[in-house]
This record gives structure tokens, sequence and C-alpha cells, in this order.
């Protein structure tokens, strides 16, 4: 790509932003240049009279700044893969109406990526990707070529429950070990974007469960000087951490993200017995982080994963609470929500924080799977394993049951228990009126 074209581009994009970041419904449909529906489009056109059926059929047809539209239906990739792999800045909206005149991404048209478990191309990576790192280099900026990009996804329900491989028909225990005839559950997360320098990444409206990775569900990588805006997602029942706030760059102008009115819950360790995931959301060094008005909960192992030291957190607004082995973890230090303002030496600045615990409105037959899965401390492992009771008795209350006082097994014959749909909508909702997440509302065109 020459130099003009690159401007060109960089023009487009900067245009994009401002239309999208005004939020009007029109500015929405008018950025649309590829629209997806899988009932109705066949092709590789992929224009608004002949609509493609999958955007993995047209992956290799995008061209930078390109902006897919996605009508509600069920995706599943090219050829069932269940994997989208792109690397030029793009981006992808779904919640669009059949005919591209309506938008209600967690209503009426509901965008799913998901997969088929075993399918003949069957492929366990992430979801899907969107890598910029060699589309915008330090060396293009260097030679002052424009590298600015602006990646934009919204309104994306990610479901893994498809892709994955349960024990039996109850979908309760998830099987990591594969057999000759069987793919073993994916080990991969939703969505994970990765950028080059001088990037604008706003990912909101878009909601992730069943996935089973080791580390974030929504994983995100950003270059020199990417500003990154996630709000308004849902990451619940997975493994590993429901966000993952990292980098791929060191030095003075580290990427900084502004993470507001979001909800990660019930994201449980990689194993009964591992001591790693279970997180809320995990930080990495070398990135500017301030989040607000979000809901870490009953998770495995930390509301925020702070191990990896990022400095000068900010944290306002938030409900941490109810998380198995601390609430926050800073390098080494654990520490419970009470000594957070006082004892964490990376936060910058924190105000208004609850403990809060929220009653989810989900499936009984859910829960009482959930609480059912026996949660080893493996710190206690060589002197005494055992269930982390007090936690476990906790989500039970959530749900109104009985609390129990024995200790369980060992082993746990449940794990990364399926969760529908609909108990993600139950879930994601706006508490006490600033925490959590709003329903993205109906839009006309």
């Amino acid at each position: 790509m020459n130099v003009l074209s690159i401007f060109k581009l960089t023009v487009f994009l900067t245009l994009l932003f401002i239309a999208y970041t005004e939020s009007s419904a029109q500015s929405v449909w008018d950025s649309c240049t590829k629209f997806v529906h899988d009932e109705s489009g066949s092709g590789r056109v992929a224009t608004l009279e002949r609509p493609a059926r999958d955007l993995g059929n047209i992956i290799s047809n995008l061209e930078p700044g390109d902006v897919v539209c996605i009508a509600g239906g069920t995706y599943t990739g090219r050829g069932d893969r269940g994997v989208d792999s792109i690397e030029i800045p793009v981006s992808v909206i779904g919640g669009f109406s059949p005919d591209f005149t309506k938008r209600d991404p967690w209503g009426q048209y509901q965008t799913v990526f998901t997969g088929i478990h075993n399918s003949n191309n069957f492929e366990t990576q992430t979801r899907l990707t969107i890598d910029t790192s060699n589309f915008a280099t330090r060396l293009q900026e260097a030679r002052g070529e424009p590298t600015e990009h602006t990646i934009i996804v919204d309104g994306i329900i990610f479901d893994n429950g498809p892709r994955n491989y349960y024990s039996d028909s109850t979908e309760s225990l998830i099987v990591r070990q594969g057999t000759p005839s069987r793919t073993p559950t994916p080990e991969s997360g939703a969505l994970t974007i990765r950028t080059g320098v001088n990037s604008t990444v706003i990912v909101r409206n878009n909601i992730a469960i069943n996935f089973a990775p080791t580390e974030g569900v929504f994983s995100f990588f950003g270059g020199k000087s990417a500003e990154f805006t996630i709000r308004n997602n849902v990451a619940a029942n997975n493994t590993g951490s429901g966000f993952r706030l990292g980098t791929s760059f060191t030095g003075s102008e580290i990427p900084h993200y502004k993470f507001e009115n979001n909800i990660s819950v019930f994201n449980q360790k990689h194993t009964p017995f591992g001591s790693f995931g279970g997180s809320g959301i995990m930080l990495e060094s070398s990135t500017k982080v301030e989040i607000l008005n979000s809901i870490f909960s009953y998770n495995d192992n930390f509301g925020i994963d702070n191990s990896k030291r990022s400095n000068n957190l900010v944290l306002y607004n938030n409900i941490i609470a109810a998380n198995a082995n601390a609430d926050y973890m800073e390098f080494d230090i654990k520490m419970g929500f009470d000594d957070i303002e006082d004892e964490a030496e990376l936060i910058y600045d924190a105000m208004d924080n609850v403990d809060h615990t929220i009653s989810f409105n989900i499936d009984a037959q859910w829960g009482t799977y959930y609480s059912s899965r026996n949660v080893i401390d493996r710190n206690a492992a060589e002197t005494e394993v055992r269930v982390i009771n007090s936690w476990y008795n906790d989500v039970r209350a959530m749900f109104g049951w009985n609390t129990l006082a024995e200790d369980l097994n060992v082993d746990s014959p449940i794990w990364l228990p399926r969760l529908s749909l609909d108990d993600a909508y139950n879930i994601a909702g706006l508490y006490n009126g600033k925490f959590g997440v709003h329903k993205p509302e109906a839009e006309t065109f």
C-alpha cells in the first residue's frame, strides 16, 4: 500500500471513529462497507443487496478500514471452522435485522459467533482475532508513513458451548483431553485484539460465555500509543480471566485502557486443582488502566489480578466482591476488599468501590452445578487438600440455598457447566443504578 493510499485510509478511519463515537443510529449504518447474513447470504460480494453468508467467507476480500455489518443469526466460520482471524484494521458490528434497517444486538437480532464441535474443519484457536501488528509498525512510523488505524467490535455474542467437548448430555463437565475421534474443548478465548502502533480500539456491547482458555476470554495487547475503550461487555462462566489488558510495547507511550461498565463473573480456574485462571480481570505491566463502574464477583481466584504489576491503576465505582482467593492481587500480595485502598502500592487512586454481593436471576439447575464444583485450594494441598468452603457457601447463599459444612472430595465431577444465553442476558444488567452494563437500545435506520 502506497503512502497516498495509507493517508486516504487514515482520513477515512478518523471520520469513522468520530461518526461511531457520536453514536447516532444513521452514522453507524452509513459506516457499513460489507454485509453478512447467515440465512439470505451467498457468495463473497458482501453488498447490501447480496450479503455474504459468514464473516469467515470474506476475510480474504477485506480491505483496511472495512466495516462489516452482520445481521442476527448463528455464525460458525468458514467451513464451520469456528475461527476467524483478520490481520488488517477492520470493524465488526453485529445485531442488525435481515434487511439491515434495524439493530438490536441483545434483543431481537442477536449475532452469535460459535462453532460446531468436531466438524470436519474444526479448529481450536480464538473465535475472533484481529491483529494489526504487521500492518502498522514502528518502522513505518519512523519513515513518516501514516500508521493511525481504528478497530471496532460491537454487538457480538460469543458462545463457546457448541464448540466444547462435554463428558455427557448434562453438559456440566468439559473434557480437555481429546480422543482419536473427539477433539478436546478449545483452550482459547472469544476475542483477541493485538495492535500495531497508533491504534484506536472500541470494544463494546459484547458477551462471552462458556470459553475455556488458560488466560483471557477478551484479550487485548495494545501497541505503542494505543487507546482502548472497553465498555458495556459481559464475560460470564469461563475459565481463565474474563478480561486481559496487556501490551505489545514497552517504552514511554504505553497503551491506555479505559475500562468501564463491564461485568466479569463466574470465571473459573483452568482446572479444579490448578492455581491459575479464575479471575475477573488480569492486568499487565506497561499499561495505563482506568476501571470504572464494573463488576468483578464470584470468581475462583481474584476479582482483579494485578500480579504482573500495572502501575498507577485507577479504580472508581466498582463492585469487587465474593472472589474466592482474594478480591485484589498485587504481585504476590493478596488483599481482601477492605485492604485495597490502604495497602495497594500500584493503585494511583481508588474511590467509591463497594463489596456488595449481587443475586443474579440464573437458572436453578445451572446454579446447582456451579455451586457443586470442588474448588481446591492448591496452596494447602501439601498439608491438607481442602475446598474453599466459605466461598462455596457464599455462592449457595446467592441462590438462597442452605449452606454446607462438610468438606468435598478432591475430584470435581463438574467444571464449566454450560450457561445458557438466556442466563447470560439475565446477568447483563445495571445494578444499583451504576454498576454493570446497559442493554443497548434498539435502533432504526
